[in-house]
């Protein structure tokens, strides 16, 4: 019992120390290390569009789930490959959330980068984390409107988490910076004033998720909790409503950008949820296909080319082919594949 006793003392003064000596040193100790942008302190509000990058980031340690990555943010906060000049008028324009953002990848390995750099066209990329058809309109009629940047043509990677987003928005008083100030405060806190524990923790909850729950119970494969269930669950809450409220911001950015003579795309790809419970053809596709009808130059279907890979394999093959472990997000051959598409679409 004794020794029981002085273990617990002894881990709790250590315990202590650390947190104490992390609160002072922490963000000293992890920039003498080279990790300075925790994934939840490399986006700061935006009073026009709700939020956005940090501007002028460069960094070999970014953190993203288990892995460190380049990162690199032009004066704009626009994530890019760290070398090229800032432009102001550009031929193409990508927006979107974390899938266009490329989360957890360098720029050159996600779909946005690869294009740019095959087609020799001159593309930049607005894409950010949790962005969604609100934020879409609100950022594109801001860099328009104050002559920020220009394009010719606007490619929106709508996500399948996007109807969830937009609705949260729409039904939040501070609709600009729901999902940003609210849903992180808590991870927030503990990147300011304990980051190395904050890290610390992050890691142990990555090995586990890996290695001991093996994605069984992670929730982008939850059926019914994922944000993409909506397109396959029947009698999903309030779902004519959230289509409606997504079509009407989404029309709205269509309007805007006709009246600029900027054409449109639309870009759609699958969760790894999509490729266990949803069908090729489902109601995510037909609803974006349909919206695209005298209104867009291309309608992008990198849905249905990952579909076609279950010929000839499992859906675990699939998802373990292109998709980053225990995380919903495209990893490098996945993006490969939206890039060939969108290759092939726009450029041969």
């Amino acid at each position: 019992m004794n020794k029981l006793k002085n273990f617990t003392k002894i881990f709790l003064i250590t315990f202590s120390l650390f947190l104490i000596t992390d609160f002072f040193f922490g963000e000293k100790l992890l920039k003498k290390i080279g990790i300075i942008y925790l994934e939840e302190l490399i986006r700061v509000p935006n009073k026009e569009y709700s939020y956005s990058f940090q501007k002028n980031i460069k960094t070999n340690f970014a953190v993203w789930g288990n892995n460190y990555y380049e990162l690199c943010t032009d004066s704009r906060g626009f994530k890019f490959n760290c070398k090229d000049k800032e432009k102001r008028n550009y031929e193409i324009a990508f927006i979107g959330d974390s899938f266009v953002e490329g989360i957890g990848l360098p720029y050159v390995e996600t779909f946005v980068g690869k294009f740019k750099d095959k087609s020799n066209l001159s593309v930049v990329n607005l894409g950010v984390a949790s962005y969604s058809p609100y934020i879409y309109k609100k950022k594109i009629k801001h860099l328009i409107l104050n002559n920020i940047i220009s394009f010719n043509h606007l490619i929106v990677g709508v996500d399948l988490t996007d109807l969830e987003d937009d609705w949260t928005r729409n039904n939040t008083l501070s609709s600009e910076n729901v999902l940003f100030d609210k849903r992180f405060n808590l991870r927030i806190f503990l990147t300011k004033y304990f980051p190395s524990t904050y890290l610390i923790l992050k890691k142990i909850n990555w090995f586990i998720k890996i290695n001991i729950i093996k994605n069984t119970n992670v929730s982008h494969l939850d059926y019914e909790k994922n944000k993409a269930s909506w397109s396959y669950i029947e009698n999903y809450e309030d779902l004519d409503k959230k289509i409606q409220n997504q079509m009407m911001n989404m029309n709205e950015l269509f309007v805007f950008l006709k009246q600029k003579k900027i054409k449109l795309s639309i870009l759609i790809y699958p969760h790894q949820a999509s490729i266990q419970f949803d069908k090729e053809h489902s109601l995510y596709k037909k609803i974006w296909k349909n919206f695209c009808n005298n209104k867009c130059f291309k309608f992008i279907d990198a849905y249905s080319i990952f579909f076609d890979e279950l010929k000839n394999n499992s859906k675990k093959e699939v998802m373990e082919k292109y998709y980053i472990k225990g995380d919903p997000h495209f990893n490098k051959e996945g993006n490969d594949k939206v890039f060939s598409l969108l290759y092939k679409t726009l450029v041969n």
